[in-house]
């Protein structure tokens, strides 16, 4: 999938999808499980 990046045929809406896809892996293993942001969302 890095790959992509590098391709000249890969097109904005390819790249868009791949920093969604790794923005949103972030804020789900960092984010999600901190147990604090899991209290707020629970209390």
């Amino acid at each position: 999938m890095l790959s992509m990046l590098f391709d000249p045929q890969s097109t904005s809406m390819d790249r868009l999808q791949f920093w969604f896809y790794r923005i949103g892996g972030y804020l789900l293993l960092n984010v999600m499980d901190e147990p604090a942001w899991l209290a707020l969302m629970f209390c």
